[in-house]
């Protein structure tokens, strides 16, 4: 098929939205369509380094806003739709025939796609967006609280201002991360609403299932140190685990709660116990995924997870938040997920307490095998067959 895809961040060798972007254009390549890739010119001397054979890659300048970028997320926002304009005008003007669009970055629902004014139909997504944080949980969010309170009340009518809204309305199909998305997508008027990861894996990154690390247990916590992500809510658990045995915490990333984040780890007493190794190398990362215990996944407002995605693929069991994307997601006994308590002083004690049964009961390595087999499921090269049965199923619906 002729696919004309959106994926304004793309770059091989990323991770998050450009490591997503490139995936997709690689995956669609490898099974025999034709693809056009509209991206922002930003990494255009890695993606021709890196290029498939066969993609068009059509690289886009952002126009300049007038918006100052002190202002950060309204420029953002602004300059993006710029984007998506100047997309959509390229397109225009050429001759070239596409079958289907697919906007697939950014994946997030409030930025909408300019690309429904094509006569072809476009898919829209996998997007995120329409969950937001829990109200009683505002002290892990500290100062940011405010700025929280304003994106929460982005998600509600707002939207049918947005430029979102005629995406979605216009769109053949909008592919969704998590329940709370869809409801705010079909609320807003889609036609057709389904449950699709954004995010992905190689088909190398899946292991074996795993025995069981031997000796003192690591805990694996991974992700950039913000305030939605609550790296302190994982120490406050690890700290209620160690009270009940023995136990290393291993966190990666880093970001503005740094300091804050080494600050609760003296002020409890687990120096000896953690390690924060900051920002490390890729093939750091994944070699924590294949030797640790278990991973601690924090996050009190997230599309899904990627952290969650790899260390399943990896074999790795974990505990999670039963909340927005990894509440959807049904992986059976590969996960322990726990549900936030009414008083939020309550939840770090759940999350040991999971941790415990995980480290210590008889099944890890039956949750290991669960947690690949579930994994496997979102391979990139399952993930773009799957696009590609959507494609067909409505480009047929149109003929």
């Amino acid at each position: 098929m002729r696919i004309l895809l959106s994926a304004f961040a793309c770059c091989p060798g990323k991770g998050s939205e450009p490591g997503t972007g490139w995936h997709w254009v690689g995956a669609l390549a490898d099974l025999g369509h034709e693809v056009t890739v509209l991206t922002w010119s930003e990494h255009r001397e890695e993606i021709l380094a890196s290029c498939p054979p066969g993609v068009d890659f059509r690289f886009i300048d952002i126009p300049t806003s007038p918006l100052p970028r002190s202002t950060k997320h309204l420029w953002a926002y602004d300059a993006y739709g710029r984007w998506q304009d100047a997309a959509l005008r390229l397109v225009e003007a050429q001759a070239r025939q596409y079958d289907v669009a697919h906007h697939v970055t950014y994946g997030g629902l409030h930025m909408g796609s300019a690309l429904w004014r094509l006569p072809i139909p476009l898919v829209y997504g996998p997007i995120g967006g329409g969950q937001t944080a829990p109200a009683s949980y505002w002290r892990y969010f500290g100062r940011s609280w405010p700025a929280e309170i304003v994106r929460t009340a982005s998600t509600g009518r707002v939207l049918e201002l947005a430029r979102c809204s005629r995406t979605i309305q216009h769109a053949a199909l909008t592919l969704v991360d998590n329940s709370e998305t869809a409801f705010v997508c079909r609320r807003l008027g889609a036609a057709d609403v389904r449950y699709f990861l954004s995010y992905g894996l190689p088909s190398d990154w899946l292991a074996a299932p795993r025995s069981r690390p031997t000796g003192i247990p690591v805990v694996f916590w991974v992700g950039r140190l913000l305030p939605r992500k609550a790296p302190t809510l994982a120490i406050q658990a690890f700290a209620e685990l160690r009270r009940a045995m023995p136990a290393r915490l291993i966190m990666v990333g880093d970001g503005p709660l740094r300091d804050q984040v080494r600050a609760m780890v003296r002020q409890l007493g687990l120096t000896e116990d953690v390690e924060l190794l900051g920002h490390i190398t890729w093939d750091e990362v994944r070699r924590m995924y294949e030797s640790a215990s278990v991973l601690l996944f924090t996050s009190l407002r997230e599309s899904f997870g990627a952290p969650f995605l790899e260390a399943l693929g990896k074999g790795l069991p974990a505990v999670a938040l039963d909340l927005h994307g990894i509440s959807d997601a049904d992986v059976g006994s590969a996960a322990l997920k726990v549900a936030l308590p009414p008083r939020p002083g309550d939840l770090p004690r759940h999350l040991a307490s999971a941790l415990q049964t995980i480290l210590s009961d008889d099944e890890w390595e039956s949750r290991s095998a669960a947690a690949v087999k579930w994994a496997a499921k979102w391979t990139w090269p399952v993930k773009a067959a799957a696009a590609t049965q959507i494609y067909q199923e409505i480009v047929g619906s149109r003929c």
